[in-house]
């Protein structure tokens, strides 16, 4: 929603008395650290109170209406308070927890009283209804959300959300918020209308950011932060891709997102600018979750709603990059379609720039920005070479140590192009993403990991080592997946300081692989 818009909104609304007037809303703002004050206040208040209740009650909750009527109780009490108390006050913070142990009750017996679907879809309108009674925006926003996350569930019918029934409960509630933000969009703003059109934008923005989350986690690890990720969704994004349906879908909305720029900007109506939206569209193909992303971003642009048009883009900038971990096609294959793709938008904004025949701005006079691009460069190539020349003095000069592989969820032990392993640690603390540990060599160089590393001297026999609690990735090249199957034994080079290095696997005998 453009800054004009939602001000014509406000204007409609104080004149009918839904807001208050302008002047009154900065009387009664309050200083933010009075409101964290109030709100610890309240949780510290409330859940005490709510658990007591909860207690008390028992069995209660799982038989009969019990649960019901103090839902009931605990939502009135949560109205009440929100329609009386002054914004950021206790009265109003107190609001929110009892809210939520509402929705906690309610949702204790309709799952066990009604079928997934009926109950998922009760507690969605329960929410929506919520958000039209209070007055609070970020609240409405909070209801929004929690909505989706009921429709999402009811669609999907499924707890444990299957592969492809969460991926139609996410384009379901995606298609619900475009078709909503659009009919928004359209309506004149009037007082008349403008206390619905204002709970509608409050939450619709908690629903679609809640879509865009679920985007980003079906589409699984994405690239370059995917390693210290483990197998957090991967299996899910396969089994999406592996069906034409997904891929039908995502490029629809990517070319319904295209034609809704161009009707909205003449500009993108330029050949150069559809053949950059064809590019989007292929990448639509590709990459079934991302055409449901385009649509979003569109739409929040086309509406200046831009700080959702930016979490848009970063979902969108998320699932290209899950793209590196899609098991359908080679690794090879996916590079040469990125750096094709990549070389087409390249091509295109140099002809753009041509066909305009404009020069760049400058933002710094010539000489500065020479010289801040060859500061970078040379700090770039300190920067890396430094840490080449680390590893490569690692390499050369660290002590051998070979370390057991521990057993692995078959699973998960080949993950395409790369292979997980762990190690037999001893009990660890839970601190850190890193453990030092010592270890004992035997004559082969075998380490026997003993105990967590402190103060205490080390034996001649005994090592330090420094490793990653959650294991090591190992990469291969495609098709190699068989040879590194064999594998017992890490072959790692460390220093003194402990910093180990993985440079190779060893067979069960430590024969070379």
């Amino acid at each position: 929603m453009s800054q004009q818009r939602l001000n014509d909104l406000i204007r409609a609304a104080s004149a009918r008395g839904i807001l208050p007037h302008p002047a009154q809303q900065e009387d009664i703002t309050r200083p933010w650290p009075i409101v964290l004050m109030s709100a610890l206040g309240a949780w510290l208040v409330a859940i005490p109170f709510a658990v007591l209740v909860i207690v008390q009650a028992g069995n209660a909750l799982n038989h009969g209406p019990m649960a019901y009527f103090l839902g009931a109780v605990f939502l009135a009490m949560a109205i009440l308070a929100l329609q009386v108390a002054q914004p950021g006050g206790f009265i109003e913070q107190m609001a929110l927890p009892s809210m939520l142990v509402a929705s906690y009750l309610f949702a204790l017996r309709l799952y066990q009283d009604l079928p997934h679907a009926a109950a998922g879809a009760l507690l969605a309108l329960l929410f929506m209804g919520m958000a039209w009674i209070v007055r609070q925006q970020w609240l409405r926003v909070l209801l929004g959300a929690l909505a989706c996350v009921a429709v999402i569930a009811t669609v999907s019918n499924n707890s444990r959300f299957d592969a492809m029934q969460l991926w139609g409960g996410l384009q379901c509630v995606v298609l619900v918020w475009v078709a909503a933000t659009l009919a928004s969009d359209r309506s004149q703003v009037s007082g008349a209308n403008a206390s619905r059109l204002i709970v509608l934008e409050s939450a619709a923005g908690g629903w679609i950011v809640v879509a865009l989350l679920g985007l980003a986690y079906a589409s699984g690890k994405t690239f370059i932060v995917g390693a210290g990720m483990g197998s957090w969704a991967g299996d899910r994004h396969g089994e999406i891709v592996s069906h034409p349906l997904p891929a039908v879908v995502s490029l629809a909305m990517a070319v319904a997102a295209g034609a809704l720029l161009a009707r909205r900007w003449p500009v993108v109506r330029a050949p150069r600018m559809l053949a950059a939206a064809a590019l989007c569209a292929m990448l639509a193909w590709l990459m079934p979750l991302l055409g449901s992303a385009l649509l979003v971003i569109a739409i929040c642009l086309a509406g200046s709603r831009w700080l959702l048009a930016t979490a848009a883009g970063v979902t969108a900038a998320w699932i290209v990059g899950s793209f590196y971990y899609q098991l359908n096609m080679p690794l090879a294959t996916k590079g040469l379609v990125m750096v094709v793709i990549g070389a087409g938008f390249g091509v295109l904004g140099w002809m753009d720039r041509r066909g305009r025949g404009e020069r760049p701005v400058s933002v710094a006079p010539a000489a500065t920005l020479k010289s801040g691009i060859l500061v970078t460069l040379l700090a770039t190539l300190i920067i890396g070479n430094g840490a080449i020349w680390q590893k490569e003095n690692l390499i050369s000069n660290g002590r051998v140590v070979f370390i057991e592989l521990a057993p692995v969820d078959p699973r998960s032990l080949m993950q395409g192009d790369y292979m997980a392993l762990n190690f037999r640690f001893p009990k660890l603390s839970e601190t850190g993403r890193r453990a030092k540990v010592i270890a004992r060599l035997d004559a082969n160089g075998i380490a026997a990991l003993q105990r967590e590393a402190n103060d205490q001297t080390l034996a001649p026999d005994e090592l330090l080592i420094e490793l990653p609690r959650h294991g090591n990735a190992w990469y291969f090249k495609e098709g190699e997946a068989q040879r590194w199957a064999k594998a017992r034994y890490g072959e790692f080079r460390v220093d003194g300081d402990g910093r180990a290095l993985l440079v190779n696997l060893r067979g069960e005998n430590l024969e070379k692989m």
